[in-house]
């Protein structure tokens, strides 16, 4: 029950980013050839603008990762915080991406403005953060112009200014239901010596994305030729890898869960039979004597009722129990969904 619900919600969750028209894929710089921060921020910029001209392209963006794929954790201070040891420092989930992020995933900005390709070093460092991060941490006051700043381990960067917040877009990935969605992003232009040598591109296309790989490929090959794109897939089939488990799992247990249902059912008819025709000759003499038909069913009811309550109660117990670790591939479900639990009760009644 509990997997026919979460593949129920996996098949209808409206994901607040664009999917259908998405182009991906990941592009890797090597080390030797791109040795610092600057030579690669160049190249970041350099291959957007290219990328935005491209025929077909709507809009571009380059990031550390795509909305849904999961976003690694960051530690950092607010500022006026009080943090007494290294532990009390919260974390939240990063976001390092350029000019057009939220644009190409069709993302509104809620409030404040999104990333310019005015947000470089020289000027002052800025943050986005989704509405999760803006409710845990800024607890109801008004985020823009809130200052924080990452730290990583004895390095502590500059004071980052809030100037936009944006809609959660699964920071945690998919089917993280316990963790949390809290999150902000930074622009490339500004942190390029934390994003690295790989990046994640998003194309929406005019057409259908899976015909971008070779004009995206085209355009990094006019820049540098021995440089080339992997992953190069649709944003619907990223989506898909993220939740083939969901599927997979799903229906095995929905079939596993039918079999099951099936012989619980069978099992308790043969029970109920079995007790009845027991007293076939008890029942023939009750009647011979007057008793009623109403008695007589409410007589043969009432004790499979009750084995019945008491093997309910405890495979209640034992699937309360039973089904906790279930969680981890449960999208969006509870482990002990009241609905569903009601539901396999009156089925079995």
């Amino acid at each position: 029950g509990l997997m026919i619900k979460s593949v129920a919600q996996l098949r209808t969750v409206d994901f607040p980013f664009a999917v259908e028209s998405i182009f991906t894929a990941r592009l890797n710089l090597p080390q030797s050839d791109y040795e610092d921060a600057a030579a690669r921020t160049a190249f970041y910029r350099e291959f957007l603008q290219r990328l935005q001209v491209t025929p077909g392209v709507e809009a571009a963006t380059l990031s550390d990762g795509l909305p849904a794929r999961g976003n690694g954790m960051r530690v950092f201070e607010i500022e006026g915080g009080e943090y007494p040891t290294e532990r009390d420092y919260p974390s939240a989930r990063e976001g390092i991406v350029t000019p057009g992020y939220f644009a190409t995933f069709e993302t509104p900005i809620l409030d404040g403005r999104a990333f310019e390709f005015s947000d470089t070093k020289d000027n002052i460092p800025v943050a986005l953060v989704n509405q999760s991060f803006a409710r845990e941490f800024f607890e109801g006051d008004e985020p823009l112009g809130k200052r924080f700043r990452i730290r990583q381990g004895d390095d502590v960067y500059d004071w980052m200014t809030v100037v936009g917040v944006v809609p959660d877009l699964k920071m945690e990935g998919i089917g993280n239901n316990d963790e949390s969605p809290a999150g902000y992003y930074v622009a490339v232009d500004q942190f390029a010596e934390i994003l690295g040598n790989t990046v994640s591109v998003g194309v929406r296309t005019a057409g259908d994305p899976g015909g971008m790989a070779s004009r995206v490929r085209e355009t990094v090959s006019a820049m540098d030729a021995n440089l080339p794109i992997y992953d190069a897939l649709p944003m619907q089939q990223v989506i898909d890898e993220q939740t083939w488990f969901y599927r997979t799992f799903g229906a095995l247990f929905m079939v596993f869960g039918f079999v099951a249902l099936f012989l619980a059912a069978v099992g308790l008819y043969g029970v109920m039979s079995f007790s009845v025709s027991q007293r076939t000759r008890e029942m023939g003499i009750r009647m011979a004597l007057g008793g009623d038909n109403g008695r007589l069913i409410l007589l043969a009811m009432r004790r499979g009722m009750r084995q019945l309550a008491i093997g309910i109660t405890l495979g209640i117990g034992l699937a309360a129990l039973a089904t906790r670790p279930l969680q981890i591939i449960l999208y969006e479900v509870d482990a002990r969904d009241p609905v569903i639990f009601g539901g396999v009760v009156l089925a079995l009644a």
